[in-house]
């Protein structure tokens, strides 16, 4: 384990990926990569705006104004008549871009609601250009996806209890803060380090539907920006956080899984943005593929509800583990439940936020529906592969089908117009059309934009006379 542990030729792992988000230029980085920064904003923007209200925000943002002693700022909270000073923001706002389950996949996890908040609540400062915030967002986005790379993957690491958007998000917070507040080499470096000394997020929240689920990208979110402005004022970080034999973030976290060589692979010329998808569904993505199973299946079977006779998921023991639950007493719960997600699609046709608040359970097609779903530890999955759906007909048929790439992966992106659709239904209830269309309009504008001031202010939801 300590050989395969040792710093790569040319410094540590943190101190090359610094050395390169440190100087790289928005003329250098590929115009595709460049545009998918601008649609995981707008995507990241409007389940932060449509989360505002939940309560877990609200409970953060009196926090935080608690602490703060209300002290104002200059970071907006999006979709809401207040600002806070920057590490305030990243934390409400990251909580908000993920308290319904909207927000993006991939990367570190859900790597938007924890990179874009540090990185707007900077710009918030004045003198931040859009192209400033789209390599800020990259640089973000990179070294957040590259961190749980060398941590094994996503399920390796989700299999050992850590929540990876909490574990690994802090770094990718840290980088884009970095990058926005153009710190050098070496301070970028520590700012890393820093962020990693003091990461964390278990999976225990999903035994009683706690809050935490939703904190933990917004506490990588300050965490990281945190870290950075430390680093900025003169604070060292541990330059071997992630490769130290005793007490590094991969001999910790993961030992015996971590893949340290996958951290600086293709530094440059792949980009961990790539990696991320975006979600059609509000809730967990790893259930996905079993809603487009079903809804393919019906299509062919052509029935309705009432067709179905039952429901089985062929997963594996942790399939079992995270998504079997009959009872569900939260939006956490139907959120992580295979036979509440089913049962509301298969019955309505979708599984938009509609869905799952208020709770559906005791209409008798849903509690029929959800009584016929079995989810079984039958099968090995591989690292990328996702359960098969059994369809049981009420006329005797069977039919199955397993998605390997489900609406919203990044081998299956939305349209822009699916985007735009999903971006309007969460905007447009909090800020209105008008709003809506500006903020669409920024934000395909940014790399033309002077100020990130512009953007913010739109975000920033209507005070009580409804300006």
């Amino acid at each position: 384990m300590a050989e395969s542990l040792t710093p790569a030729p040319g410094g540590t792992l943190t101190e090359q990926a610094a050395r390169y988000w440190a100087h790289v230029r928005y003329e250098d980085l590929p115009p595709a990569m460049v545009a998918l920064a601008r649609r995981f904003l707008l995507d990241t923007l409007a389940a932060g705006i449509a989360g505002a209200g939940a309560e877990p925000v609200q409970a953060v943002m009196r926090a935080m104004s608690t602490a703060l002693q209300d002290s104002g700022g200059t970071s907006v909270l999006w979709g809401q008549a207040s600002r806070l000073p920057p590490v305030g923001a990243a934390l409400v706002n990251g909580t908000a871009a993920h308290a319904l389950e909207l927000d993006d996949f991939g990367g570190c996890g859900h790597s938007g609601a924890v990179v874009i908040p540090a990185a707007m609540a900077l710009a918030g400062r004045g003198g931040i250009s859009g192209r400033d915030l789209l390599v800020a967002i990259l640089a973000g986005y990179d070294l957040a996806a590259r961190v749980l790379d060398g941590a094994g993957g996503y399920r390796p690491v989700n299999r050992r209890g850590w929540h990876s958007t909490g574990t690994c998000g802090s770094f990718g917070a840290a980088a884009a803060a970095a990058r926005l507040l153009g710190l050098k080499e070496e301070p970028f470096a520590d700012a890393l380090g820093i962020a990693g000394s003091f990461t964390g997020g278990i999976w225990a929240f999903l035994v009683d539907g706690a809050m935490t689920k939703r904190l933990h990208p917004g506490k990588a979110s300050e965490t990281g920006l945190t870290a950075t402005l430390l680093a900025a004022s003169g604070m060292t970080g541990p330059r071997h956080v992630l490769e130290a034999e005793w007490g590094g973030f991969y001999g910790t976290y993961t030992p015996g899984i971590a893949t340290p060589e996958a951290t600086l692979a293709g530094l440059g010329e792949r980009f961990g943005i790539a990696a991320s998808g975006m979600k059609p569904y509000a809730c967990c993505r790893s259930i996905h593929a079993c809603i487009d199973a079903l809804f393919a299946l019906m299509r062919d079977a052509e029935i309705g509800s009432d067709g179905i006779a039952g429901m089985l998921v062929h997963g594996d023991a942790q399939t079992r583990l995270q998504f079997d639950r009959q009872h569900i007493a939260s939006l956490l719960d139907a959120q992580f439940s295979l036979p509440y997600t089913l049962a509301v699609a298969a019955e309505s046709g979708c599984a938009t936020i509609d869905q799952f608040q208020p709770l559906r359970t005791r209409e008798p097609e849903i509690a029929r529906l959800m009584a016929t779903t079995q989810v079984l530890a039958d099968r090995e999955l591989g690292p990328t592969e996702y359960p098969p759906l059994e369809l049981r007909l009420q006329d005797g048929r069977t039919l199955e089908r397993q998605i390997a790439f489900a609406k919203g992966a990044p081998q299956n992106p939305l349209t822009d117009g699916e985007l735009r659709q999903k971006v309007e239904s969460l905007i447009v209830p909090a800020l209105g059309a008008e709003r809506c269309r500006a903020i669409v309009a920024a934000v395909e504008g940014l790399d033309g934009l002077p100020d990130c001031r512009t953007l913010l202010d739109l975000l920033a939801g209507l005070d009580r006379e409804g300006t």
